[in-house]
Parts: structure tokens; C-alpha cells; sequence
């Protein structure tokens, strides 16, 4: 095993068994692009404290058997309060979870992960439908995709991307066709994904 190896079973070894992975890659795995308020573009800034007032579809995280658990209004509060004032990050959301919940770091940030980027999803895509589409070219955007309804996608889209409806209607196909319980909501392709509409520019 290398240095690298060493590192990271060090670094593992002092983390309880429970979302190692998610506690680890909050410190050592490159940031996510949606991490920040201050990547994002004005469209969504603009409408996602208005996404989680009128459109707010998350699941609140899970907790343990003898936890109350976390109620819909509870969740959707939580995330209005981060959201309403900038800057804010991923990080500090994750932290903020986990101490105003019974859920420990690494779920924490798995699901501040996973919940913010839906929501930066929607607040694109209802900036989006505020604005005139006709003649706009959009693609599906993120890292490299490690599923294979969002590989699909991908592929679906040329370089000069699509209409937007073309994209929406990709990102249902793939789920009916790749994923074998899909989220509800109409703004996620499968759990965990960190995918997006963007505008080809």
C-alpha cells in the first residue's frame, strides 16, 4: 500500500463505521461545483429561497428507530433559513444539520450533498421558465456520471445541446428506462445524483 493508502485508511480508521465515505470526501474529495452561493449564477439565487417556499419536495433524512422523526415543515424551515441569507455553502449547511438533527456528520452531509443540489436544480429550471426558451440550447451537466440513467443522458445530448423540454423529457425517459425505484420528485433522474440542467453557452 502507498503513503496515499496509509492516509486514507488512517483517516478512516477514526470514524465510527457509519458514512465513512460521505465524512471523508466532505474534507479530501474535490468540491462539488454547487457547493457555494458564490458559483452560482444570479437565476438561481434569485428563485431558490422561492423553490423551497412553494415547490419544496424533499425527503427529510432518516433517523434512528427510537428518534422522533423529522417532519416535512421541520425540514423545509431548516433549509429556508440556510438558503435565505448568502453566503452559504455546502459545509456549513452539513454542519448545521447535523447539530440541529439526530443524524451523525457523514449522513449529514450525504444529504446536504444530494437536497442542495435539487434544489439549485429546480431554482435553475424554474429561472429557466420564467425566461423565453425559444432558441435555447441546454445540456445535462456534472461530473462524470457513475450512474447509468445520467450516463444515458449524456449521450442523448449533442454538443449544441437541446430545447429545454427536450431535456426534460430525457430526464424522465432515463428514469422509467435506468433506475429501478426512482425519487419522486420530477427534478432528480436517481438518488444521489449531482447532475443538472445548464445552458449551453
Amino acid at each position: 500500500m502507498n503513503s496515499l493508502g496509509y492516509h486514507i485508511l488512517a483517516h478512516l480508521e477514526r470514524h465510527d463505521d457509519v458514512d465513512q465515505k460521505a465524512e471523508y470526501g466532505r474534507h479530501i474529495n474535490k468540491q462539488p461545483e454547487f457547493s457555494r452561493s458564490q458559483n452560482m449564477p444570479d437565476l438561481v439565487l434569485e428563485n431558490i429561497v422561492d423553490v423551497v417556499q412553494y415547490e419544496f419536495a424533499l425527503e427529510p433524512p432518516a433517523t434512528p428507530e427510537d428518534v422522533q422523526p423529522i417532519t416535512h415543515d421541520e425540514y423545509r424551515d431548516f433549509w429556508r433559513g440556510e438558503l435565505s441569507s448568502e453566503p452559504w455553502d455546502i459545509y456549513s449547511i452539513a454542519d448545521e444539520m447535523a447539530d440541529r438533527f439526530p443524524i451523525n456528520r457523514g449522513w449529514a452531509f450525504k444529504n446536504a450533498r444530494q437536497h442542495l443540489n435539487q434544489l439549485i436544480l429546480q431554482a435553475r429550471m424554474r429561472g429557466y421558465r420564467q425566461d423565453r426558451l425559444a432558441g435555447r440550447r441546454f445540456r445535462w451537466g456534472g461530473p462524470d456520471p457513475e450512474h447509468p440513467a445520467c450516463e444515458w443522458i449524456m449521450e442523448q445530448v449533442p454538443e449544441e445541446g437541446l430545447p429545454y423540454h427536450e431535456i426534460v423529457d430525457l430526464m424522465g425517459e432515463a428514469k422509467s428506462r435506468f433506475v429501478e425505484d426512482p425519487p419522486s420528485s420530477n427534478h432528480v433522474v436517481h438518488d444521489w445524483c449531482r447532475h443538472e440542467i445548464r445552458e449551453v453557452r
